[in-house]
């Protein structure tokens, strides 16, 4: 993992390879947070995310909310961290639990106009379902927020197990 000088001074391409592990790759993020540079710390990179959020447009936040894989998605379109954070628990996946979570993904990007961003916190994916279908009942700015706050969840979770490795 860089040190936090490194990011500091990095080129954009160096910093954008480093924000795409944490948030996925989106320019849209990267150029907010590499023009507030320098971080005192990984964990101020993290969190400088939701400034950036809030001075996005409603494009610009669908941007950053679509560079997250939809759950359940296929496994070779996935990150290497969204492919351990999808496979935990059960390895096989059932076809029903599967079939559910893409017409959930359908109906949610039909309501919300973006994808669905939930932190899975070693939870399998059919335990995600009960949660999926409650946000489902919610209005487009609060599930716009919630996706956003999953993504610096997501991101810091990340960079703790960077920091372990």
């Amino acid at each position: 993992m860089r040190s936090i000088d490194e990011l500091n001074s990095c080129s954009y391409e160096q910093f954008a390879a480093f924000v795409g592990e944490l948030f996925e790759p989106c320019s849209v993020l990267t150029e907010g947070l590499f023009r507030l540079r320098p971080f005192p710390s990984h964990a101020f990179l993290v969190d400088d995310a939701l400034r950036v959020f809030d001075a996005l447009t409603d494009d610009e936040r669908v941007q950053v909310l679509a560079a997250h894989p939809a759950i359940g998605a296929p496994k070779q379109t996935l990150s290497t961290f969204s492919k351990a954070e999808q496979s935990h628990g059960t390895p096989e996946v059932p076809p029903e639990v599967l079939e559910r979570l893409r017409i959930l993904n359908e109906q949610y990007k039909s309501k919300f106009g973006f994808s669905y961003v939930v932190f899975v916190n070693k939870r399998s994916r059919a335990a995600l379902l009960p949660e999926f279908e409650q946000r489902l009942q919610r209005t487009r700015d609060v599930e716009m927020k919630t996706g956003l706050e999953a993504m610096v969840h997501i991101a810091r979770a990340r960079l703790d197990q960077m920091r372990s490795h």
